[in-house]
């Protein structure tokens, strides 16, 4: 394994790299490779041998998949609600993914942090809006053509940055920050939603990981790095190697973090009943949680003094509720079906469809 981990350190994508080159020749191949995958055959026929590569890849890897994952498998994701999502995408994944030092100076470059941050969160939580709705990840589903999309987008950037920096010995967007990249949606919000009192039972998070397997192939990520992760104990190993060949958090990390704190702040009184003070002060005590104390105090994340003593009783009610309503299987699953309607809206960019964190949904079926 240390061998593969050095190794993809340097290594790409070269299905999606190909079609990115042409890309940057030529704008319109985006428009064909995406009614390619929307099942547009005639485009497909007349798109460039790059393109029908990919797509071919990509339709394989999930037709190789059983209906019983695309159809059951995202499900206990939706037994928390978008809005408690929010959580676990913006204070949990998205500050965690600032961890790799090469990748903060990366995103770090663009000089836009706050406003980037903010519109990043928002494009991710409508790509994971469409990748869990059950049945999406099929060839000509919104996730499906959404997460091939992103694929091509990561070798764009891989291709500038390269571009900019020819003689780097770091790949950018290389296999081992996409493996890191997919541990944030996988290990590290299921861990971000367990520190809420938000947990997944072993067989949940179980066919989570398994959910996540084709849409890492989706994604161009390596099978051989992420193939044999199935729990939480293997996703773990696997997210200490990946961190020990990137190193500690830098001066770029904590840069981000501040700004995601602050977008994150900034957005919460706009969507709840609490005031901008009240909201930086819970923002960085969820964040903290989510985090742990010592990684928190890396990445820079203010300590929030007594407040943070009333964290572990909340985390303890919200976790005694979810076992009380699991106890209530029909209302369970109602509310599971409600969490997928809205997914499914805000993933379709339906008319009144709000972002996540601006839905009113508790954050718990109920």
């Amino acid at each position: 394994m240390e061998r593969l981990i050095a190794d993809s350190l340097r290594a790409g994508d070269p299905a999606a790299d190909a079609v990115a080159e042409e890309v940057a020749a030529r704008p319109a191949t985006r428009g064909e490779l995406e009614a390619a995958l929307r099942g547009d055959a005639a485009a497909l026929r007349g798109a460039s041998a790059a393109v029908r590569a990919l797509v071919e890849e990509s339709e394989a890897a999930v037709r190789s998949v059983d209906d019983e994952v695309h159809d059951r498998d995202s499900r206990p994701f939706f037994t928390i609600s978008l809005s408690g999502h929010a959580f676990d995408l913006g204070t949990g994944a998205l500050i965690d993914s600032y961890r790799p030092p090469r990748s903060a100076e990366l995103l770090v470059s663009t000089g836009r942090l706050t406003e980037s941050v903010l519109e990043r969160l928002r494009e991710t939580a409508r790509w994971v809006s469409q990748v869990m709705v059950p049945g999406w990840l099929r060839p000509g589903q919104p996730g499906f053509v959404a997460t091939v999309g992103i694929r091509v987008v990561h070798a764009l950037v891989r291709r500038g940055a390269l571009r900019r920096n020819p003689s780097t010995d770091h790949l950018p967007v290389s296999q081992l920050e996409m493996a890191r990249t997919w541990l944030d949606f996988t290990y590290v919000a299921m861990q971000a939603d367990q520190a809420l009192g938000l947990d997944l039972t072993p067989a949940e998070q179980h066919s989570v990981y398994r959910y996540w397997q084709p849409v890492g192939r989706l994604l161009g990520v390596d099978a051989r790095l992420i193939g044999d992760v199935t729990d939480a104990a293997s996703a773990r190993r696997l997210l200490h190697r990946v961190d020990g060949a990137f190193g500690p958090p830098s001066e770029d990390s904590r840069r981000l973090t501040s700004a995601a704190l602050t977008a994150i702040s900034g957005e919460l009184p706009s969507i709840s009943l609490v005031n901008a003070p009240l909201a930086r002060v819970l923002v960085r005590t969820v964040a903290r949680r989510m985090q742990g104390p010592e990684l928190a105090d890396v990445l820079g994340i203010p300590r929030t003094g007594l407040l943070q003593l009333g964290v572990p009783p909340a985390v303890a009610a919200i976790r005694a509720y979810r076992a009380v309503q699991r106890r209530r299987p029909r209302a369970w699953d109602r509310a599971i079906e409600a969490n997928i309607a809205i997914a499914r809206d805000f993933g379709l960019g339906a008319p009144g469809s709000a972002a996540p964190f601006e839905r009113a949904v508790p954050q718990t079926p109920s």
